[in-house]
């Protein structure tokens, strides 16, 4: 066994439009190699620093974020290396073992779809003029929801139509 205690920069970026470590960021790999009869079984954790647009304010900020892998890569020749595909297992390339597919699909199942800030601890969205998400924010005279202002920008009307609701 093998352990891997050291920091690498991604070569892209990880994650969707919302959230994600960016390319170019570095991640700490705090990883144990175990080499077996039909290749290397990596386990541990990667950790980083990811971007956040919150769903509810659009507001930005950034948290750190990690995720635990177990990850079986076949060496060429072997019965596992045969059912690869099968399987899903990843392959080694000669002595080498690409963790960026391992860590898309490992982020990947770890962000949420629609972040928000309260998802990263936060009691509040950072972007203090949003509604809360029950409706019910306080006094709303004369203020516009920032999600809406580019159409009231549009449009040249910042007050509610006779009709609308």
């Amino acid at each position: 066994m093998t352990q891997v205690r050291r920091a690498a920069v991604l070569p892209s970026d990880i994650g969707v439009e919302m959230i994600r470590i960016p390319e170019g960021s570095e991640v700490e790999l705090d990883l144990d190699l175990t080499f077996v009869d039909e290749g290397v079984l990596v386990t541990g954790s990667v950790t980083g620093s990811a971007t956040v647009e919150c769903a509810r304010c659009l507001g930005g900020f950034t948290t750190e974020v990690g995720v635990t892998l177990t990850e079986m890569y076949a060496g060429h020749g072997t019965d596992t290396a045969h059912a690869a595909e099968e399987d899903e297992v990843r392959l080694l390339d000669g002595d080498l073992l690409d963790l960026e597919p391992a860590l898309v699909d490992a982020f990947g199942l770890e962000f949420p779809m629609s972040p928000t800030c309260t998802d990263y601890g936060r009691t509040e969205c950072v972007n203090a003029d949003t509604p809360a998400p029950d409706g019910v924010s306080g006094s709303t005279e004369g203020r516009i929801d920032p999600r809406w202002a580019g159409l009231a920008e549009k449009f040249g009307t910042t007050e509610i139509g006779e009709g609308a609701e």
